[in-house]
């Protein structure tokens, strides 16, 4: 017994879901995809910053004064002595850091870095509240304290009082403790719990230090430059008593974050510029403090992004494939439904086969072009071959109007996306009317079929 519309109709939409569901396969092997490149991408990145230099931390300069502690021992009346350090914040601190970024290249990947010139100086005063008979003044020496050496310039030149005074690295005291990544637990805690374990603890930073003759006068003036080679961020700990900090960059795109935002900056295409006052109220360090503390949660950080993440973006794409690949089934049953004339299910299969390639023709062809001309190429291609393919096989007998139709449909929902995936803030309020509206048109398209029919 033949079946009758009402029943064809009830079965087409049962296959059509069914094939939605098997498309979903594709499309697991496309993210699968995409994941294996963005790790191969942050394993060629790694590679350039392990060479060159990571994100970087500085703390600078810091006074380091010993002074022995000297405890008796009542049972074997014996004396033990042992050397401490106490370290000194400056009582102002002015910096004027210039990062210079550029970009290295290894395979198909560039990986931007940069060089932070550092130019400090300020003063360190009177030490008060503090019993200066237990100190050793005349051992009294300036650290350079970061998380990495390895990129410091060959001379960094320090002048205590206009004389000229060098650099070694440091055997004595023991470093400041600071780590970005337990501010970063605390800003992105929901995306990196599971290893927010590893870092409870915050790392010893390095240190270069330099002696020099500290008087218990009311000032003592320093001059300190020094470049440092790293990628992705800088981060800053305001050891003063008064910080003022000017940083200048040449890379169009910052992020401020941190404990303290700029208080005032520019940006512009060229580069940015900007401006931090912080005082030693507001950051919580002492003017006199013990060796080894923690200062994680004084830092700020000034991050270089990149403008587009082209893997990143591509990742975000497949996340809306299997919504294209709804509407675009849909279009196709209302065309189908309206002009009468059947599609097969393996065209329907064909069609969302298409749409699923776009995904890998984006991400290939973004590898080696910037993203918005990757993404014009991919839909440009995809939209021309769905429609063509309406045009000499699904619609042959058709009128023109469908197959325009489906051109427009195409063309719109891949404009919408690439609008979606510029947008960060907005994306979620502009994607949930953008559906709004889509479902508005497909009743109003469909609102003169008879279903029973």
């Amino acid at each position: 017994m033949p079946m009758s519309n009402k029943e064809r109709t009830i079965w087409k939409l049962v296959v059509i879901g069914g094939l939605i569901l098997l498309m979903l396969i594709p499309l697991w092997f496309v993210s699968g995809v995409i994941r294996d490149r963005v790790r191969y991408r942050d394993n060629a990145t790694r590679t350039v910053t392990d060479s060159w230099g990571g994100r970087l931390l500085v703390a600078a300069p810091v006074l380091n004064i010993p002074y022995t502690v000297r405890t008796a021992c009542a049972v074997t009346n014996t004396m033990t002595v042992a050397r401490h350090y106490v370290k000194i914040a400056p009582r102002e601190l002015n910096a004027d850091v210039n990062i210079n970024s550029q970009t290295r290249r290894i395979g198909i990947f560039e990986v931007p870095v940069f060089t932070a010139d550092f130019n400090l100086s300020g003063n360190f005063g009177k030490l008060e509240n503090i019993d200066i008979s237990t100190l050793h003044l005349n051992e009294a020496f300036i650290t350079l304290e970061t998380n990495n050496l390895s990129g410091i310039s060959p001379n960094p030149v320090l002048k205590w009082n206009g004389a000229a005074r060098e650099f070694e690295p440091s055997t004595a005291g023991r470093a400041l403790q600071a780590d970005i990544t337990r501010l970063e637990t605390r800003q992105r805690a929901g995306r990196v719990a599971e290893r927010s374990q590893a870092w409870q603890r915050p790392m010893p930073l390095r240190m270069l230090s330099s002696r020099v003759n500290f008087t218990n006068d009311d000032v003592n003036y320093f001059e300190m430059q020094f470049s440092l080679r790293g990628s992705d961020s800088v981060s800053f700990v305001p050891v003063a008593k008064n910080n003022h900090f000017n940083v200048t960059s040449n890379w169009a795109i910052p992020n401020f974050s941190g404990n303290f935002l700029p208080d005032s900056r520019e940006v512009t295409d060229s580069g940015w510029n900007a401006q931090w006052h912080i005082s030693y109220l507001a950051s919580g360090i002492p003017a006199i403090h013990l060796e080894a503390a923690d200062f994680s949660p004084a830092i700020f950080t000034t991050t270089l992004l990149l403008l587009i993440d082209n893997h990143r973006a591509a990742e975000r794409a497949t996340k809306y494939g299997i919504l294209f690949i709804i509407l675009t089934f849909l279009a196709c049953f209302i065309v189908e439904i309206t002009s009468k004339k059947p599609v097969h299910p393996f065209q329907y299969l064909l069609v969302g086969a298409a749409l699923t390639i776009f995904y890998i023709l984006l991400l290939s062809i973004s590898e080696f072009m910037s993203f918005a001309l990757a993404y014009t190429i991919s839909a440009v291609a995809t939209t021309g071959l769905i429609t063509a393919y309406a045009k000499f096989a699904i619609a042959k007998t058709m009128p023109l109007k469908y197959v325009a139709a489906i051109f427009i449909g195409l063309s719109t929902l891949y404009t919408y996306l690439y609008i979606l995936l510029q947008l960060e803030d907005m994306a979620l309020l502009f994607g949930s009317i953008s559906i709004f509206v889509g479902l508005a048109i497909a009743m109003y398209v469909t609102r003169n079929i008879n279903w029973y029919e």
